[in-house]
């Protein structure tokens, strides 16, 4: 516990510098001249951007030179010159927040640290992790990548830029063991985040952000037992999250929408608000290279799209559109690197002839398998059913209490149309705000639900949806009959909810009382070791693999979570480092 305090304390520092400099370089770059850290720019915004900078960092690295000890030099130079160059920015904000530490306010949000810091230094791995994230965070730490990586496994194929970020914080090369603390990291600092912004909810008229933030907690309660894991859902998720909550309080907690000064432009406000919704957005491509599932929420890009275009603001155009190109590279460019394809596993976008592409038959098999297993099928023969065959069965196998959750979600779905109707009807004003919140996340569940729809990939979308409902309802309006309508659904929303939250709660309860006694108290439990076989490929590499299950974790380098897997790969060259292909 004590060593992930000290890294999360460290991984603060490094987030906040960075995403200062890459903050107040957009904006420059954009024509803000002034950017204060506070309201859409406050220190949510700077650990955002830099979590995303980092992430783009390391894996920029990748491509060139392991993610060690050197390039995390140069991370931390990079963050020493931020600090020094903004430190009449930064300095501030540091006293507010040691003023907070030492305050009773403080002391709440140090206990519920400290429970994250418990939870995520003992217990169990998520299952893919032992499968791939914690093989994948080797190889970013040793080699950074080699061509073809995906033969030896199709899973390093995924690609999941949340590891690179995970590898960057690593610190192998200084305690000698790999953490693995970024999930808790994330975990530790929106569960304060949303309590802090909960903090006002009796003074707001409107609760739909707060909404948000509760499912910030909620999630953080459902994935307790396995937040030391540097699983890629968590890390999509808290993302995902992390940026329907901001944009939620843009929406609701902002700046009256619109409008422009006599003149026509923008009005300062307004304009600052602009800023930070294609700001998010940038954000959005980054959480699609963590997760490529949530990549539908890039809906949210057609506002201040819209907005920019409409204004004919072709300067904050090309710099937010260059800033996301610039998310989106180095992880393309892995993507041809480790696999031959641009976008795996969809074998559709064939674009490159390279030696080390993963074969068309093997991807579109990994394909069909993530689709199948999504819908509780478990055989790719079933990939072609049609919903109505699958859709009983994905719903046979959903316990009681998921059964619930997605009760919820269509009970928000009818009480956010009868709400919606009840405005057309009224001829009220709409917010394009706050629509396209909605319909990003209408579009996030449908990608979720028609691709792979286990539970978990698509979460946080699942428990944000009637949060925001019930959190938008509860608002000082007249009774009527649509009122009272859409007040039954949230109630039915909140009592879907609880059975959710019970089950996860009492969960929690038990997990702590039988992990008192592990011995992690000062150094975070080390990734599973597990009994490996060998095999040699074809050019006289030995690769590990496990005798038992699927798990090989992260010592036995390199290895496979499935010898057959390793049985068709044979090495490119005479070394390591000139990577595999399929034979």
């Amino acid at each position: 516990m004590v060593e992930l305090l000290i890294l999360w304390g460290y991984m603060l520092a490094v987030n906040g510098c960075i995403g200062m400099a890459v903050l107040q370089g957009l904006l420059r770059l954009a024509g803000r001249k002034d950017v204060r850290t506070s309201g859409p720019f406050g220190l949510a915004a700077l650990q955002l951007a830099g979590v995303a900078a980092i992430t783009v960092y390391a894996e920029t690295v990748s491509l060139f030179a392991p993610v060690s000890m050197a390039a995390h030099l140069v991370l931390l130079a990079a963050a020493l010159g931020s600090a020094w160059l903004f430190r009449g920015r930064l300095f501030p904000l540091a006293k507010r927040l040691v003023r907070l530490c030492f305050s009773w306010e403080g002391a709440l949000y140090l206990c519920f640290v400290l429970m994250t810091a418990y939870f995520a230094s003992r217990g169990l791995q998520h299952t893919d992790t032992g499968i791939y994230h914690a093989q994948a965070i080797r190889w970013y730490e040793e080699y950074g990548l080699v061509k073809g990586q995906a033969n030896l496994q199709q899973h390093f194929g995924y690609n999941s830029a949340y590891l690179a970020y995970a590898a960057a914080f690593s610190m192998k090369w200084l305690l000698g063991q790999s953490l693995h603390g970024t999930t808790g990291f994330l975990q530790a600092f929106l569960t304060v985040w949303a309590l802090h912004g909960l903090k006002g909810v009796f003074r707001r008229r409107n609760h739909a952000a707060d909404g948000c933030r509760i499912a910030i907690l909620l999630y953080a309660v459902v994935i307790a037992e396995r937040a030391m894991s540097p699983a890629t859902d968590f890390g999509a998720m808290y993302l995902v999250l992390w940026i329907l909550t901001l944009w939620a309080q843009l929406a609701w907690e902002g700046a009256p929408d619109g409008k422009e000064n006599q003149d026509g432009k923008e009005n300062p406000a307004e304009s600052g608000r602009t800023d930070a919704w294609c700001l998010l957005c940038v954000a959005v491509v980054c959480v699609t290279t963590y997760k490529l599932s949530a990549g539908m929420l890039a809906v949210l890009a057609l506002y201040p799209a819209a907005r920019l275009l409409k204004a004919r603001d072709w300067r904050r155009i090309g710099v937010y559109l260059g800033a996301g190109l610039l998310v989106l590279a180095p992880w393309l460019a892995r993507n041809v690197l480790v696999s031959g394809w641009l976008l795996y596993p969809f074998p559709q976008l064939d674009l490159f002839s390279v030696d080390w592409k993963v074969p068309a038959r093997a991807a579109q098999y990994d394909s069909d398998q993530i689709k199948v297993w999504g819908r509780c099928l478990y055989d790719v023969g079933k990939i072609d059913w049609s919903m109505d065959r699958w859709l009983p069965v994905w719903w046979g196998e959903k316990d009681r209490y998921e059964k619930m959750l997605l009760l919820a979600n269509g009970i928000a779905l009818a009480s956010a149309c009868l709400g919606g109707a009840y405005v057309l009807w009224r001829r009220k004003r709409l917010h394009g705000d706050r629509l396209m919140l909605y319909a990003g996340l209408l579009a996030g569940l449908a990608g979720w639900f028609f691709t792979a729809p286990f539970l978990r990939y698509g979460l946080a979308f699942l428990l944000v949806f009637p949060l925001l409902v019930l959190g938008e309802w509860l608002r000082p309006l007249p009774l009527g009959p649509v009122r009272i309508a859409s007040g039954f659904a949230c109630a039915a929303v909140f009592f879907s909810l609880s059975m959710y939250l019970d089950y996860y709660i009492l969960f929690d309860l038990v997990w702590i009382k039988q992990h008192l006694t592990d011995p992690a108290w000062l150094v975070q439990q080390d990734y599973d070791r597990v009994e490996t076989g060998e095999l040699e490929l074809e050019g006289g590499l030995t690769v590990y693999y496990p005798l038992e299950g699927d798990n090989i974790s992260y010592h036995a380098f390199p290895g496979t979570a499935y010898k057959s897997m390793a049985e068709q790969a044979k090495m490119r060259g005479s070394t390591i480092a000139d990577g595999f292909l399929h034979k």
